[in-house]
């Protein structure tokens, strides 16, 4: 399926912005993040019977104005603790292909076609300011619209690039500006400010770039979730959470790979990422901007890989984990606590010894809310581990009530994981997604299909 280009521009904020927020400040959690590490994010709409320039007229106009809103992202990382705000802009690509959504839908979106539908960021690679938000409108011939994001994780997080969506696609509705709730920027950096003598070991751009990992797509759906909580339930954990299921099979299916694939055992070490927004004391604001994660690890003992044994490790983790982490994350020792939280993670990926295994769980966002004024989005995706091995995102299907799972591995492992046989009997390896019944579509070329 031919994708061509046909501009390509940075937008500007509609507002310069004031001289006295030139100068933004990151947290020390936005600190942890190397800055070449990006979230990407993709949506696909039906067609519709806004002529295709309209829509695209409204998406630049109403990303400027966002932009007004969100100004760090229309700046550069200026060092390890600022962002400078000169408005330097947002790369914004549109984008013409030659063919159709319902085509694309049942070529069975893997990896590498979803990759082609964002907007390319590897010429940025070699460059010492990058663009903190890069976005491609990408234009099918039954005027069906996929909607490409990458945005630097060292500003936000996942819920932040939700937020994002969320303001943009509300100014283009048309919703009054006035009534969109206040952005809170400075929450992260009052309750963690930034410290200069904090360093991230950053490794060589090229390592990330050519990673030898591949990232495979897998679907639960609420039937077979059901039956894996029925599975995985214990005397120790009763009822397991859908994602405390889920999780644990992903795990225990990459450490068998991992086994298989190096013919030795290891230490078995899985880190979760978790969402501290509400768990802190007092939370952040709920339109709070920037990275609010941390995470909690669980070792699992070579004998002890069961998957009722996992689902208790996990259980036990995010237990202690709001029992000690999260206390000290609200006291006055949180600065120690973040450093030592990282120092561990260093260590502990360093080892030769250690299988390391990273995952989060994003399904408590609602991603599907983002109608810029021609209905909400028939599909998303989120991956966030991009340039990382040993990693798994879990998201929601449209529906709510299944799950859609981004795994990378390493090719060879790969190859052990799609095959095993207890993965495949409650998740679907990358069908077409999604069921498009509900949509129409028209296979003629739509008149207003010039760009």
């Amino acid at each position: 399926m031919k994708i061509e280009i046909i501009s390509r521009e940075f937008v500007k904020p509609s507002s310069p912005t004031p001289n006295h927020l030139r100068n933004y400040k990151l947290s020390l959690l936005d600190q942890l993040v190397r800055p070449c590490v990006y979230i990407s994010k993709l949506y696909l709409y039906p067609e519709n019977h806004i002529p295709i320039h309209q829509r695209l007229h409204k998406l630049k106009n109403s990303l400027s104005e966002t932009l007004t809103r969100f100004y760090p992202l229309a700046g550069r990382i200026k060092d390890n603790i600022s962002i400078e705000c000169h408005d330097d802009g947002a790369l914004y690509t549109e984008a013409r292909v030659h063919g159709f959504l319902l085509d694309f839908l049942k070529l069975e979106p893997h990896y590498k076609q979803r990759e082609r539908l964002l907007p390319d960021k590897t010429e940025f690679f070699d460059t010492a300011s990058p663009p903190l938000l890069l976005v491609q409108a990408n234009f099918f011939e039954c005027g069906g619209l996929a909607l490409g994001f990458y945005m630097c994780h060292k500003f936000g997080d996942g819920g932040t690039l939700n937020l994002f969506i969320k303001y943009w696609a509300s100014i283009a509705y048309g919703h009054e500006k006035e009534l969109l709730p206040a952005l809170d920027f400075d929450a992260g950096s009052s309750r963690f400010p930034p410290s200069e003598d904090f360093k991230v070991q950053e490794p060589p751009v090229k390592n990330l770039r050519y990673a030898n990992h591949v990232t495979k797509r897998y679907v639960f759906d609420a039937r077979k979730i059901a039956a894996l909580k029925t599975k995985v339930a214990s005397p120790l954990v009763q009822q397991p959470t859908r994602t405390e299921a889920i999780l644990a099979l992903i795990w225990r299916c990459a450490i068998s790979a991992s086994r298989l694939n190096k013919g030795v055992s290891m230490h078995y070490v899985m880190h979760q990422l978790v969402n501290i927004r509400n768990r802190v004391e007092p939370p952040f604001p709920k339109n709070s901007v920037g990275n609010f994660v941390q995470y909690f690890s669980v070792q699992a003992e070579d004998v002890k890989t069961e998957l009722q044994d996992l689902v208790a490790l996990l259980r036990k983790g995010i237990n202690e984990f709001g029992e000690n982490e999260v206390k000290r994350l609200s006291g006055e020792d949180a600065f120690g606590e973040i450093v030592r939280s990282s120092k561990k993670r260093r260590e502990i990926s360093g080892r030769d010894d250690v299988r390391l295994f990273t995952c989060t769980s994003v399904c408590s966002i609602n991603f599907y809310e983002a109608d810029f004024g021609w209905g909400k989005p028939m599909w998303m995706s989120m991956e966030s581990g991009s340039n990382l091995n040993n990693f798994a995102i879990l998201t929601n299907t449209r529906e709510g009530n299944g799950v859609e799972a981004w795994v990378s591995l390493s090719e060879k492992e790969m190859e052990y994981f799609e095959s095993d046989p207890e993965l495949l009997e409650f998740a679907s390896l990358n069908p077409s997604a999604p069921n498009g019944a509900e949509f129409k579509y028209q296979r003629a070329i739509s008149s207003s299909y010039d760009l």
